[in-house]
C-alpha cells in the first residue's frame, strides 16, 4: 500500500507542471521559456548577461527574469537573447558583438532585457555569432550586425548597427546560422545567403544578397546552425544539406553535401531544430527523432560520447507527446503537450535546468514552479492529499505540522489558502469551478507542490 502511494504522489508531482510552459528557447549554452503566465525565465552559462537577471551568475534551474508578463516568443542564441512581447515590441540583451542587438555600436553587453528600436509588429527574430535576422508581422525582413561575409543580404559588406530592412519581397520564416542566413518566401521559395563556408564545411563561396536554393515552391519549415542545415516541406518530406562528418544530414553517410537532399521517404515529419553536428525533428503524431553528434548525450537515446553518432533519423522513446522542439549547442529542451519540459544532453553550464550541473543522455523534467513551488523536500509517502479528484472538500495530512496551504490555477493565479498550523487538516474547495489545479504545501521551511482535479 505505501510503495502504490509512493508512486501515486510521484506520478501527480511530474505532472504538476501542467498548462506551466508556453514556449522555448535552447541557446549556444544557455535556456529560455515563456511561461503560460507570460512571465520570462532563463537558465545556464550567463557570463555575457545572456539570461538577462543583470548578473554573470550562471543559473542551473529555470529564474525569472524581470516582472513583464507579456512576453509571447523568445529565442536563445550565441550568448545573446531575443524576446518578442504582446504588444509587438522586441528586445535583446546579453552578448553585443557586431552591435548585433541593434541598439547602436559602442557597447559590449546589455545586462537586461532592452527594447530595440519603437516597432511594434515585429513576428520573428534569429541570430548568428554576430548577426541578427528577424521578420516583421507584414512580411518584411530586417538584419543588423556584422555583414563581413554578406550574410545581412543587403548586398554589401557594411556592418549594420540598428536594424535595416533588406530588400522588399515578403517572407514567412527566417533562420541565421553562425556568419549566413536562410529563409523562405511567403511563394515557399527557399533562399541562402553569407558564407557557405560555414554552412557547407568545404569550399568558400560567398552571396551578398538572398540567392535561391533550386527551384522548389513547397519549403515550410527550415532549421540552421553552425555546420548544416534541415527543412521540412508542405508534403511532410524532410531536406538536409551541408557539412556532414558527424551523419547529421541524417541519410546514412558522412558525405557533405552542397544541394538539399530528401532524408528517408517519410512524408509525416512536422517540425525540424539543428544543434552542432546533430539534428532532432518529430512527426505528425508527435514523435521524437533525433541522428548526428551526440558527445554530451544530446539525442537522448541513453548513450553519450565521440563514438555513438546516429546516421540515420532514429525514435527516442515511445512517447507521442513532443509539442515543441528546441536545439541548443549541445543540448535539447522539448516541450509537451500539456506544457511541461524535458531535456537532455550537455549540462555542464546548467543549460539543462534541472538543479545540477551533470550532462543527461535521457530525457528528465524539469520543474514547472522551481523557485517558488518546488522545493520538493518532503518524502513522497509522509504527505497525503485526499480525495483527489475531489468535490467539496480536500484533506491534509503529514507527519509534521502543516503551517500553510495554497492552491493555483494553471495560470499561476492563487485561488484559495488557509493558514493551519496542524498536522491534519482540509480546506474547502467547493467555491473553484471544476478543472485542474496546483496546491503549495508548507511545513515551516519546507515546500511542497502537487496536482489536484475539481470535480
Amino acid at each position: 500500500m505505501k510503495r502504490t502511494i509512493t508512486i501515486l504522489l510521484l506520478f501527480i508531482t511530474l505532472q504538476m507542471s501542467a498548462q506551466c510552459w508556453q514556449s522555448i528557447s535552447a541557446g549556444e549554452y544557455h535556456s529560455l521559456a515563456i511561461k503560460d503566465d507570460g512571465t520570462l525565465w532563463a537558465w545556464g552559462r550567463n557570463d555575457l548577461y545572456q539570461l538577462g537577471d543583470g548578473t554573470e551568475v550562471k543559473k542551473n534551474i529555470p529564474t525569472q527574469i524581470g516582472t513583464a508578463n507579456n512576453w509571447v516568443k523568445v529565442h536563445a542564441g550565441f550568448a545573446s537573447s531575443f524576446g518578442i512581447k504582446a504588444d509587438g515590441t522586441l528586445w535583446g540583451w546579453g552578448h553585443n558583438s557586431g552591435s548585433k542587438l541593434g541598439y547602436g555600436s559602442g557597447t559590449y553587453t546589455i545586462p537586461t532585457p532592452t527594447q530595440i528600436g519603437t516597432n511594434t509588429n515585429w513576428l520573428s527574430v534569429s541570430d548568428g555569432w554576430s548577426h541578427t535576422i528577424a521578420l516583421k508581422t507584414d512580411g518584411t525582413l530586417w538584419a543588423w550586425g556584422l555583414n563581413e561575409n554578406g550574410q545581412l543580404g543587403d548586398n554589401t559588406t557594411v556592418n549594420k548597427i540598428t536594424p535595416t530592412q533588406i530588400g522588399t519581397a515578403t517572407w514567412q520564416s527566417i533562420a541565421a546560422g553562425t556568419q549566413h542566413s536562410l529563409a523562405i518566401k511567403t511563394d515557399g521559395t527557399l533562399w541562402f545567403w553569407g558564407s557557405r563556408f560555414t554552412l557547407y564545411g568545404t569550399t568558400y563561396s560567398q552571396n551578398n544578397i538572398p540567392t535561391q536554393i533550386g527551384t522548389a515552391t513547397n519549403w515550410l519549415k527550415l532549421a540552421t546552425n553552425q555546420w548544416h542545415l534541415a527543412a521540412i516541406k508542405t508534403d511532410g518530406t524532410l531536406w538536409t544539406m551541408g557539412e556532414n562528418s558527424s551523419g547529421q544530414l541524417g541519410d546514412g553517410t558522412t558525405i557533405s553535401r552542397t544541394t538539399p537532399i530528401q532524408v528517408g521517404t517519410a512524408t509525416d515529419w512536422r517540425d525540424v531544430s539543428v544543434g552542432n553536428r546533430y539534428t532532432i525533428a518529430t512527426k505528425n503524431n508527435l514523435s521524437f527523432w533525433s541522428w548526428g553528434y551526440n558527445y554530451g548525450g544530446q539525442l537522448g537515446n541513453g548513450t553519450s560520447g565521440n563514438t555513438t553518432a546516429v546516421h540515420t533519423p532514429t525514435q527516442v522513446g515511445s512517447s507521442l507527446d513532443s509539442n515543441e522542439i528546441s536545439t541548443g549547442g549541445y543540448h535539447v529542451l522539448v516541450k509537451n503537450t500539456d506544457g511541461f519540459i524535458r531535456v537532455t544532453g550537455s549540462n555542464f553550464l546548467g543549460q539543462l535546468g534541472d538543479g545540477t550541473n551533470v550532462d543527461k543522455n535521457t530525457f528528465t523534467y524539469i520543474s514547472c514552479y522551481p523557485s517558488t513551488l518546488s522545493n520538493e523536500d518532503f518524502a513522497f509517502n509522509q504527505l497525503k492529499v485526499y480525495p483527489n479528484p475531489a468535490r467539496d472538500i480536500l484533506n491534509f495530512s503529514f507527519d509534521k505540522e502543516i503551517t500553510t496551504v495554497s492552491i493555483y490555477n494553471l495560470l499561476g493565479q492563487e485561488v484559495a489558502t488557509k493558514n493551519m498550523n496542524t498536522n491534519q487538516d482540509s480546506i474547502d474547495i467547493s467555491h473553484l469551478t471544476s478543472g485542474t489545479y496546483l496546491v503549495k504545501v508548507i511545513s515551516g521551511v519546507e515546500l511542497k507542490t502537487l496536482k489536484i482535479v475539481k470535480e
